[in-house]
C-alpha cells in the first residue's frame, strides 16, 4: 500500500499537506515508482503527504481543496479545478512540460507552478540516442521478422548508420543539449538547430550551426523535435515541412504531440515522403489501437514513457518535494514558470502566513 507521512494530529491548525495526483500509484494503490523523494518530507513531523485516490484527466476543486502543495503528473489543472481554492500554494510538475495547467489561472489564484528542468534532461537525452539508433538500425522490423520465423527475409532490410549524418534540432534546449552531446560520439556529420529562442554564444559552443526550419528540414537526416508546445509551436510541422525533407529522413518527436501535425505525418509516412518516425507523443493520448501509425513497420512508438525511469522519478520527485519544502518554509519554490505570481499579493500572502507557523514553538 502507499505511505503517508507527516504528523497524525489532522486537526492541527499548523499541519502542512501535500497531496500527489494518483498516477503515482498503481491500481492496487502500491507505488509506482521506488523513489520520489518521500524520506525528505517524513524528515519533518509538521508535514503531512498523501496520495489522491482517484484519477481524473482534470483536477476537480474536491482534490485541491485542503491541500498546500499539489505534486502532480499527468491530470490538467484548469480555471474549473480552481474555482474557490484558497489554501493551495504551488503545484509542482513533474517533469519539464507545463501545457496541461492553465497558468494564468493560477497565477490569479497566487498559486506558483513549479517544474523540474534538470531531472528530465539525462534520461531524454538518452531516449532521442536510442530511438535515433533504433530507427538507423530497423531494429522493431527485424525483430518482428525474427519473431514470425522470417529468419532470412530478416537480414535483408539494411540499416544504415547516423555516422557522417546531419542531426537537426527543433528547440536548442537543455534536453538538445544532451542529446548532442551523446550524439557526438557517433560521429556524427554536423549538427543544426532552428530556434529563435536561442543564443548564438550556446550554439557556437555546442558545435550546432543555426538556420530556418526550412532549411534544417530540408539538410537533415534526423530531425529531433525538442521545443515546447506553445501557440506559435502547435502544428509546426505540417504538410508543407514534410515535403521540404529528404526522403529518406526520419522525425523523433519527444517533446509534445500538438507540435507535430498529426494526419499530415501520416501522410508523409504513407507516402513515402519520408523514411520513418519515433513517436513518444501524440497530439491525443492515449493513442487509439485504430491509428495507421500503430501498423507502420517504420514507426517507433511508446506511451509518452519512453524516458522514464527509476532515476528520472527520484530525481523529479525529490525536486518537487524540496519545492514543496520550500514553500513550508514560507520561501518560492526554484524554476516557477509563472514568474508573476512571485508579486502576486495572494501568493505573498500565503507565504508570510507559513513563516509565522514555522516559527510558532509547536512546529519546530
Amino acid at each position: 500500500m502507499i505511505p503517508s507521512g507527516g504528523t497524525t494530529n489532522a486537526d492541527s491548525k499548523d499541519l502542512f499537506r501535500v497531496k500527489f495526483s494518483a498516477d503515482f500509484c498503481r491500481a492496487d494503490r502500491s507505488l509506482a515508482f521506488p523513489d520520489i523523494g518521500l524520506s525528505l518530507l517524513d524528515e519533518n513531523p509538521s508535514v503531512a503527504y498523501s496520495f489522491l485516490s482517484e484519477y481524473l484527466p482534470e483536477y476537480s476543486p474536491a482534490q485541491l481543496a485542503d491541500c498546500d502543495v499539489l505534486i502532480s503528473l499527468k491530470p490538467r489543472v484548469t480555471t474549473q479545478s480552481l474555482e474557490g481554492i484558497e489554501q493551495l500554494c504551488a503545484i509542482g510538475r513533474c517533469g519539464v512540460g507545463y501545457d496541461n495547467v492553465d497558468l494564468n489561472a493560477c497565477t490569479e489564484h497566487g498559486i506558483a507552478v513549479y517544474i523540474t528542468p534538470t531531472a528530465v534532461v539525462r534520461p531524454v537525452g538518452e531516449s532521442i540516442l536510442l530511438l535515433i539508433l533504433a530507427l538507423s538500425h530497423r531494429l522493431l522490423e527485424k525483430d518482428r521478422l525474427v519473431r514470425k520465423g522470417s529468419w532470412t527475409e530478416s537480414t535483408q532490410p539494411l540499416g544504415r548508420e547516423p555516422r557522417d549524418r546531419v542531426v537537426g534540432t527543433i528547440g536548442l534546449g537543455n534536453i538538445a543539449s544532451e542529446a548532442i552531446r551523446l550524439l557526438r560520439a557517433l560521429d556524427v556529420r554536423s549538427f543544426l538547430g532552428f530556434d529563435p529562442y536561442a543564443s548564438e554564444p550556446k550554439a557556437a559552443e555546442l558545435g550546432v550551426k543555426m538556420v530556418s526550419l526550412a532549411e534544417l528540414l530540408a539538410q537533415s537526416d534526423y530531425v529531433l523535435v525538442n521545443c515546447p508546445l506553445t501557440p506559435e509551436t502547435r502544428g509546426l510541422l505540417g504538410e508543407e515541412q514534410f515535403l521540404l525533407m529528404k526522403p529518406d529522413a526520419v522525425v523523433i518527436n519527444t517533446a509534445r504531440g500538438p507540435i507535430v501535425n498529426e494526419a499530415a505525418l501520416i501522410d508523409a509516412l504513407q507516402k513515402r515522403k519520408i523514411a520513418g518516425a519515433a513517436l513518444d507523443v501524440f497530439e491525443k493520448e492515449p493513442l487509439s489501437a485504430e491509428s495507421p501509425l500503430a501498423s507502420m513497420d517504420n514507426v517507433i512508438l511508446t506511451s509518452h514513457s519512453i524516458a522514464w525511469t527509476e532515476e528520472l522519478f527520484r530525481d523529479m520527485g525529490r525536486m518537487d518535494c524540496m519545492g514543496a519544502l520550500a514553500v513550508y518554509r514560507g520561501e518560492p519554490p526554484q524554476h516557477v514558470v509563472n514568474p508573476k505570481v512571485l508579486t502576486h499579493p495572494r501568493f505573498l500572502e500565503k507565504l508570510e502566513r507559513r513563516k509565522v507557523i514555522t516559527k510558532l514553538p509547536e512546529a519546530r
